[in-house]
Order: C-alpha cells, then sequence, then structure tokens
C-alpha cells in the first residue's frame, strides 16, 4: 500500500482529526477541539496526516486519498524537546507502515526545527505499542506515571491511566537503526525475571534483584483484560507500578521489548 505524509494546516482539513481521533480511540467525548489544535499549530506544534495514495483518476482531479492517521504534537518548555501528544492510524490499516512513517516524517520535521528529543506517553501494558516504539523507533524510558490521565473511556476504559514517559533521542545511531533497519532481538539467556505470570495474572513479583540486566512480563492482551477482567487490570496496574518505581529509583532504565511472552528489558544505568 503506498502512503505518504503531509502536514495539514487547512481549517476545514484540521476540523476531521477530533473525528479520527473518535475512530481510532473509541471515545467521542474525548477529542481535542478543532480550535485547539489551529492554535497550537499556529503556534510551532506539527500536526500531520497519513494519507493512501489516491487513485490515478483523483490524481488527474488533483483528488487526494483516504486520511487514515495522524501525528500531533506540541513545543515544550525545554527549548530542544518536542511533545508527541497523539499518533494514530485506524485500525484497519494497523500493521501497514503509516505510523512509522508519521513517526519519520516527526523527526525529521523536529531535526529540522533544532529540536534534539521527542516525548511521549504510552500504556506500558500494551505490548504492540511497546513493541513498535522500542524495535521501530528505539525509544527508552525510566519515568513511569501513575494515572497520568485521571479516568478514561473508549479502549482504555477499565483501569487508572498509567503511562510509560517515552524518551525519543532523535540524533542517536541506535535510532537510526532502528527506524531504518529491522534489528534482531536481544538475547535474554541468564537474564533474571523480576516477576512471575501464570494465565495472565501476576502472581510473583522480586525487588531485590541486582544484576545489570532485569526482565519484567507484561500481559499478551491488555485490551482483551480491559474489556472482559477490570479486577485483574487494575491488578496489573498495582504490580506494575511496584515494578517500575522501585527499579527506576534503583537507577535502571528500560531500553529494549520482546515478544511471545511480552517482556520489557531493562538495563542499569552507569
Amino acid at each position: 500500500m503506498d502512503i505518504y505524509i503531509r502536514e495539514i494546516h487547512d481549517p476545514n482539513e484540521i476540523a476531521r482529526i477530533p473525528q479520527l481521533e473518535a475512530a481510532i480511540w473509541g471515545d467521542p467525548s474525548d477529542t481535542i477541539r478543532t480550535g485547539t489544535l489551529m492554535a497550537l499549530v499556529h503556534e510551532g506544534g506539527l500536526l500531520a496526516g497519513a494519507y493512501t495514495l489516491p487513485s490515478t483518476s483523483g490524481r488527474e482531479a488533483g483528488g487526494e486519498g483516504k486520511l487514515i492517521g495522524f501525528v500531533f504534537g506540541f513545543p515544550t518548555h525545554k527549548n530542544q524537546r518536542h511533545h508527541s501528544h497523539m499518533t494514530g492510524v485506524l485500525e484497519e490499516y494497523r500493521g501497514t507502515p503509516a505510523a512509522l512513517l508519521l513517526k519519520r516524517f516527526q523527526r525529521d520535521w523536529c531535526l529540522g526545527k533544532g529540536y534534539e528529543q521527542i516525548v511521549w506517553t504510552f500504556d506500558p501494558m500494551r505490548g504492540i505499542n511497546a513493541s513498535f516504539n522500542f524495535r521501530k523507533l528505539g525509544i527508552t524510558f525510566a519515568e513511569y506515571l501513575p494515572n497520568c490521565y485521571g479516568s478514561m473511556g473508549g479502549i482504555n476504559a477499565g483501569a487508572p491511566s498509567d503511562r510509560a514517559y517515552a524518551l525519543w533521542d532523535l540524533r542517536s545511531e541506535w535510532v537510526y537503526r532502528r527506524i531504518y533497519g529491522p534489528e534482531p532481538e536481544p538475547k535474554l539467556d541468564g537474564i533474571p525475571q523480576a516477576n512471575a505470570v501464570h494465565t495472565e495474572e501476576p502472581v510473583a513479583l522480586d525487588l531485590g534483584l541486582e544484576s545489570p540486566q532485569i526482565l519484567f512480563q507484561i500481559p499478551q492482551d491488555w485490551g482483551q483484560i480491559l474489556q472482559t477482567d477490570t479486577g485483574l487490570a487494575n491488578m496489573w496496574r498495582i504490580h506494575s507500578r511496584q515494578f517500575f518505581g522501585h527499579y527506576f529509583a534503583k537507577g535502571y532504565v528500560t531500553v529494549d521489548f520482546v515478544r511471545n511472552p511480552n517482556r520489557y528489558v531493562l538495563e542499569r544505568a552507569n
């Protein structure tokens, strides 16, 4: 599938973004106002859309393809840091290059504006997102934000909105390798795992590890847990808060992620 990315400035196009938000995250009551988007873009924010390539007839008529995703970010109080508030793609286009192309566009745009880092939040229990952020982009995170956005609806309903605070160092060689070429998953032999999981339930947590690297397992299908078992979802939130809060305080940083089972890789910072 051919997809292209471009900035969005036209008010009529900006007005389509809240509808796209609702379709992606399933909560029409929690979308950003069009006027707020316009103001933030005017004051130095980035709003860019992912579009399918139009048909030959559409191109001849000056038409465009379908808007299937977007990225939105804005400046922060740190001059060289950009906050990426939302990146989303319609469900039927997940698995296409759209999300990666949006993030590459954002990286290039930010470098052109003098930014050195992009930060954002993501749900640390969602393995697909974690895998994308670490394996495709090369982020790290060492800050855990309990109930970051308060109570949420849509696909996020059912548990506190805990979030990982991602840090993307735009000029690092590690990031460049990740976004432009696949890397093999790290070898995990001999690395101790801090928790034990049985049939998607956390059953034990070791807070006494001192290894240079440690592993932390999360559910295979967090979305299903949120939909069907809020008790278990809240158990996972408490479990992850204990783990990340403890090991971040001891100087560990989350540096990678592997699938099947879903596990974070943490390293002790030098």
